[in-house]
């Protein structure tokens, strides 16, 4: 199966392995419930109200930097606690590393409305640097590197957070990472009924859905009906499936763009191969002393190339 009838699947549900996809299909205010029960799923512990969706573009750090877009940065509306969420398809090696410079971005927002809170009085005390938790949650499909497979809680999400190297000790709750890893998911997509527990349905149906053409008998959980629903193709908003279309479009052509370039890549390197074969082989016979009409003829190369070869000779 090529990589675009992968990414077209069954046509019943929506690709969210891409990260433009998954940004425009599920995080979307109309999937607020939906986004709550993934966090929770994945922050155990963790209990949300509401979300508020906050501005994904962030200015870079330093004028010459870009500035950042997350696939989903959103705030508990009572905590103030943000949660940063990204999707990634294709390994990277410094991946938690970029991750690490993200959570630097709502952090220093926060830095930002705490210096205009005290411009304007409403925090007394300017050494008080008191943040809000940042949660970076990633899904990722493929292996992170790790230790040892200690690492791995329910075989796919390693978390991480700031402690004394000593005795676990926190030194802080305002930075935590989640990675949950896709690609450790052994079932195929037609074994879906093999799924014991609702983090693995959840990890079959990001990693699978788009080739299904029903949600599985046995997946009745609420956040998999939510997510079955938000993704059906058929059923999306007008808007929603547009962006959609949009996105999936620019995908095909940039794999048939660079499948293209692969192969003509592979056919120049043929081509200059035998060029090379051609000019290496004459200077060979050069030597031995052939005539330049049976060099022309064996190696198919002009007289006039033979000639410039002999002058080098």
């Amino acid at each position: 199966m090529s990589k675009t009838q992968d990414l077209q699947g069954a046509g019943k549900f929506a690709y969210l392995l891409s990260d433009a996809a998954f940004k425009v299909v599920v995080c979307i205010p109309e999937n607020e419930q939906l986004l709550i029960e993934i966090l929770e799923l994945l922050i155990p512990g963790k209990h949300i109200e509401s979300i508020t969706f906050v501005n994904k573009e962030m200015h870079g750090l330093v004028i010459s930097e870009k500035n950042v877009n997350f696939d989903l940065l959103c705030k508990d509306r009572d905590t103030g606690e943000e949660f940063l969420v990204e999707v990634q398809n294709r390994e990277q090696n410094s991946f938690r590393d970029r991750m690490l410079v993200y959570s630097t971005y709502p952090i220093r927002e926060q830095m930002e409305v705490r210096a205009q809170e005290i411009r304007e009085g409403k925090i007394k005390d300017p050494m008080d640097y008191s943040l809000k938790p940042v949660y970076v949650v990633s899904m990722v499909n493929f292996h992170l590197r790790h230790e040892n497979k200690d690492a791995i809680e329910h075989g796919y999400i390693s978390r991480y957070d700031l402690r004394n190297g000593m005795n676990g000790e926190l030194m802080t709750d305002s930075l935590h990472f989640v990675f949950l890893e896709l690609d450790r998911l052994k079932l195929k997509d037609t074994e879906a009924e093999k799924c014991r527990t609702l983090l693995e349905r959840f990890v079959f149906s990001l990693k699978y859905m788009h080739t299904l053409t029903a949600k599985p008998q046995s997946f009745e959980d609420d956040l998999l009906n939510r997510l079955y629903n938000a993704t059906e193709l058929a059923t999306m908003t007008v808007t929603t499936r547009q962006n959609y279309d949009k996105i999936m479009w620019t995908e095909i052509d940039q794999i048939a763009t660079t499948a293209f370039a692969v192969e003509k890549a592979k056919e120049e390197g043929k081509a200059e191969g035998k060029a090379e074969g051609k000019i290496e082989t004459a200077k060979a016979m050069l030597a031995k002393k052939y005539s330049v009409e049976d060099i022309a003829e064996i190696t198919g190369l002009s007289l006039e190339e033979i000639a410039k070869l002999a002058e080098v000779s």
